[in-house]
Order: C-alpha cells, then sequence, then structure tokens
C-alpha cells in the first residue's frame, strides 16, 4: 500500500497490496449495509464533525480507508478517511466511499472489542465513531527488519513465540486477521504487536476454526502468511506473500517457497507453508515443543 506521509508507526495499513476493490468484494459485499441505509443527513454529519475531539491533529500516515493522527508521544488515533468531490468524482461517489471507510473502522471496533487486552495486540484505550486511539510504537516489523542489523536467535525466537501466541489468541476469540503482513505487526518497545484489523473478519463464537470459511478464507491461510512472518524474523529478511493478490486469481496454494534447510525453526515454517496444520493451535503445541529445546 502506499502512502501519501510515511511514519514509522502511523501508517494506515487498512488495504490488502495491490488492490483494495479486492479487499473489498472479499469482505464488504457481506458486511456492509446497502448504502442508502447508512448515508446520513448532511445536518448530522457536520454535527458529528464539529464535535470531533480530533480535528486538527498533526496527520503521520495516510493509508486507503484510515487516516493516522498524533494524539501525543506515546498515543494515536486512527480515524476513518474521508473523501471530497471532486472533477472527477461525484458526491454519490464520494459518500459511497467515505460509507465503506467508516463501516472498516467500524468493523476495527468491533474486533478490538471482541479481543479485549492480550500483551501482544497493539493496546486500544480508546473507541468511538470518530476513531480508536493506539499505542505509538516505533515502527513496523518490516521497516525494522530493513533497517537493523541481524537480532540474535534469543530475541528472534522470542518473537515468534509471542506471534504464535498472539494469533492463537486471536483465533480463540473467533476472529479471523485477513491481513497477516509485516507492515500490520508493530514493534514497541522491542516487542511486537498485531496492528491493524480493518479487514478482519468476525466469526460466529462457535465456530470451528480448522473447518471455517469465510470469504475464501480459512485457518491454513492465516497460518500460511503467519509462516511468511515467521521467516521474515528467523531470515532477518522481509519476505512478503499474500495468498489473495491478482496474480492469484483461482487461489491456487503456493507451488513453491524459499528453501528454509538451516533457518531458525525451519521445520515449523515449512509446515505453516505447506498446510500441514489445520489451526493455529496445532502449530502453538509444536512450536513449544519445539522452542523448549532451544
Amino acid at each position: 500500500m502506499q502512502l501519501e506521509h510515511e511514519h514509522p508507526i502511523a501508517q494506515a495499513h487498512d488495504a490488502r497490496p495491490g488492490s483494495s476493490c479486492q479487499a473489498h468484494s472479499r469482505h464488504s459485499d457481506e458486511r456492509m449495509q446497502p448504502i442508502s441505509t447508512l448515508i446520513q443527513p448532511s445536518t448530522t454529519q457536520h454535527c458529528l464533525l464539529s464535535n470531533d475531539p480530533y480535528i486538527n491533529l498533526p496527520v503521520m500516515g495516510i493509508g486507503m480507508t484510515g487516516v493516522i493522527h498524533e494524539v501525543g508521544q506515546d498515543r494515536v488515533v486512527k480515524k476513518a478517511k474521508r473523501h471530497h468531490p471532486g472533477p472527477t468524482r461525484d458526491p454519490e461517489d464520494t459518500e459511497y466511499l467515505n460509507e465503506i471507510n467508516r463501516e472498516t473502522l467500524k468493523n476495527e471496533i468491533d474486533v478490538f472489542e471482541r479481543l479485549g487486552r492480550h500483551q501482544g495486540i497493539i493496546p486500544c484505550y480508546r473507541t468511538s465513531h470518530y476513531g480508536i486511539e493506539l499505542a505509538r510504537a516505533q515502527e513496523d516489523l518490516e521497516s525494522h527488519l530493513n533497517e537493523y542489523p541481524e537480532r540474535e536467535d534469543a530475541l528472534k525466537l522470542r518473537w515468534i513465540a509471542s506471534l504464535i501466541e498472539s494469533f492463537a489468541c486471536i483465533h480463540s476469540c473467533k476472529v479471523f486477521v485477513d491481513d497477516i503482513a509485516l507492515r500490520n505487526i508493530l514493534v514497541l518497545n522491542e516487542e511486537l504487536k498485531v496492528a491493524d484489523f480493518g479487514q478482519s473478519i468476525l466469526l460466529p463464537r462457535d465456530a470451528g476454526m480448522g473447518s471455517i470459511t469465510e470469504n475464501d478464507l480459512y485457518a491454513k491461510i492465516e497460518i500460511l502468511h503467519l509462516g511468511s512472518v515467521i521467516y521474515s524474523i528467523a531470515a532477518w529478511q522481509a519476505h512478503k506473500y499474500f495468498f489473495f493478490n491478482p496474480e492469484n486469481p483461482d487461489l491456487c496454494w503456493p507451488a513453491s517457497f524459499p528453501d528454509v534447510e538451516g533457518v531458525l525453526c525451519g521445520s515449523i515454517i515449512a509446515k505453516c507453508w505447506q498446510g500441514k496444520y489445520s489451526s493455529i493451535d496445532q502449530l502453538k503445541d509444536e512450536a513449544h515443543l519445539l522452542l523448549a529445546g532451544y
């Protein structure tokens, strides 16, 4: 995703790489109500804007559906991006885009409320229809891997174990993250925090995470993406792969992967990529056994 303004933490990571239209086609059709039922009268919109506590805060990052503003040295707020009519966009199209952005923010609020507090999830301090107040991290994991020398195995293993634990917790709350990527994992005081749930899917409370499929997404794909993140940490180089990309219109499982021979946690990474784990709990259990040997 391209940003108009970049900042280590404040990147508004709320669209899949390559195509925001693809993201909405997979998710928003099922989650969003007809636009006519959602558009507020202009007077109501004006009232909401005039009461917005986050007006005129410095902009730190702009994404496809959200904008990150600086609240203080240790806090940011994520707001829905607002488009304005112009020569190439009429008012109806503008309001449609704005409603998508508001619904994406609302979905993320619902996910944070479902997840609650967890050590491996970016702290969420306050939510409202105006925005989501979050802890301000130093940078995202992709930037960290690109900018800093390779770290010792002890830290790599700690990060890998914490991510597996975090995603196991998220799945236990019956949530598919969907956009599992290096740019959506933040570094906060040398701890990894999962962030950006705008595209995430809230599943029924009684969902079987090893068997449920929602909008073509299922647990093995989440684990496939997590495997790429684990590999990136272990090899200390950014490996970016996304299953739902324009080059994979038939949603075929990848045929080849980087060589993991001699790579830290290589056996776990290979099984993530090969679809050998039917649930994150299986991955978690095996990781505990493997990491206990280090």
